[in-house]
């Protein structure tokens, strides 16, 4: 599995083979807010022109997401870019903050929580076929 890297202040952005990329939040000092998320975003439409990809997201441990960050990674937005988000456990508080997106900011796309990479690399793939 090949990867490309793109380092931003608060995330890293890693791409692999064509139709995967993960969204790794490295902030642990304050909340991640919405223009690191739309910074993302806005580097992967560019990168995919028009075409949709699978998503891995994880945190280092205590990493945070303001209301409005979370907003925007919910909205149409990304709906256009993601076929479907699979989340990977930091920590409690993660979980915990992952779940309350899942339920209450309801993704327009299939959203998973995983314990482990393994996991959520396992249930892409259960889509791809």
């Amino acid at each position: 599995m090949s990867t490309e890297e793109i380092s931003l202040d608060e995330a890293v952005i890693r791409f692999f083979d064509n139709d995967l990329c993960e969204f790794h939040f490295t902030e642990t000092k304050h909340p991640i807010g919405v223009d690191t998320v739309k910074e993302m975003h806005d580097l992967l439409t560019e990168r995919l022109g028009g075409s949709k990809i699978y998503m891995l997201v994880s945190t280092e441990p205590g990493a945070q997401m303001t209301q409005e960050a979370r907003d925007y990674a919910s909205s149409d937005a990304f709906n256009t870019l993601s076929k479907a988000d699979a989340i990977i456990r930091a920590d409690y508080s993660h979980e915990m903050a992952a779940n309350f997106f899942i339920r209450f900011n309801r993704p327009g796309r299939p959203v998973k929580l995983f314990p482990s990479r393994e996991k959520a690399l396992d249930w892409i793939e259960s889509l791809r076929s």
